[in-house]
C-alpha cells in the first residue's frame, strides 16, 4: 500500500512516519506542505491512503479532499488533526475523508484506522464519535467536546497555562506537589492529550473550557 503524509509541520511528519514505518506493507511514497502538493503528488504516482492535516498553507486538508475524490476517488483519505469540532468534523466528511483521527493517536489506533479504511468503511477515534453524536443531540456545534471538569483540576490548569510548576501551583493552591502532579496526569487524561504543550494549544482554541 502507498501512503503519502500531508502535514506542514516536519517534527509531525517524522513523528507519523516513524509509526507508519512499523505497520507492514504499507509503504511511505512522499509528503506535502500543502493541499496543491498533494494534488501534484496523487497525479504523479500511485498512491492507496492519504494522512491528512486540514490546517495546511495555500490549500487545506477539506477543499484538497474534495479535488482529490472527484480525480481519484479510488484514494483513501484520514483526516489526521487536532481539531475537534462538530462542524469541521461534519465538513471533513462531507468532503470524502474516509477516517477521521486526533494527533494524539497511537501504533495500534493508526493502523486500525488504515485497516478500516481501506476495507471501505469509515473510521473515526472514539472521541470524534462522542462529539459528533452530542452535535446531533443538540449541543453547540462549535464547541470542543470536553469531559467534565473539577473546579479544581481547571484551577490547576490555569496555573498550568501562567508556566507554574507543580511546586509553585501547590504553593498557590495549598496542595502537595503530588496531588497536583495527579490533577496534571488526569486533566490530560480526560481530554486526550499527551503533554503540557498540548494542554496550553488546546486551553488557546477552546477557551471556553475553563469557564
Amino acid at each position: 500500500m502507498n501512503l503519502l503524509i500531508a502535514d506542514d509541520h516536519t517534527l509531525f511528519i517524522e513523528g507519523l512516519s516513524m509509526l507508519v514505518s512499523r505497520i507492514e506493507d504499507v509503504h511511505i511514497v512522499g509528503d506535502a506542505k500543502n493541499g496543491r502538493e498533494v494534488i501534484e503528488l496523487c497525479q504523479n504516482q500511485k498512491v492507496d491512503l492519504i494522512l491528512m492535516d486540514l490546517e495546511m498553507p495555500e490549500m487545506g486538508g477539506i477543499e484538497a479532499t474534495e479535488i482529490i475524490k472527484r480525480d481519484f476517488p479510488n484514494v483513501k483519505i484520514i483526516a489526521v488533526t487536532m481539531l475537534n469540532d462538530y462542524n469541521t468534523i461534519k465538513k471533513a466528511l462531507r468532503s470524502g475523508m474516509d477516517g477521521y483521527v486526533v494527533k494524539n493517536l497511537g501504533i495500534a489506533e493508526l493502523q486500525n484506522a488504515i485497516e478500516t479504511v481501506m476495507k471501505g468503511q469509515i473510521y473515526m477515534s472514539p472521541e470524534i464519535t462522542t462529539i459528533l453524536a452530542l452535535g446531533v443531540a443538540g449541543r453547540k456545534p462549535n464547541q470542543a467536546y470536553v469531559p467534565d471538569l473539577t473546579k479544581r483540576e481547571k484551577e490547576v490548569i490555569k496555573l498550568i497555562i501562567e508556566g507554574l510548576t507543580n511546586e509553585l501551583i501547590a504553593e498557590k493552591l495549598f496542595l502537595s506537589p503530588l496531588t497536583v502532579s495527579t490533577h496534571r496526569k488526569n486533566v490530560l487524561s480526560k481530554l486526550n492529550l499527551k503533554n503540557t504543550a498540548m494542554l496550553v494549544k488546546y486551553c488557546s482554541d477552546y477557551p471556553e473550557i475553563l469557564d
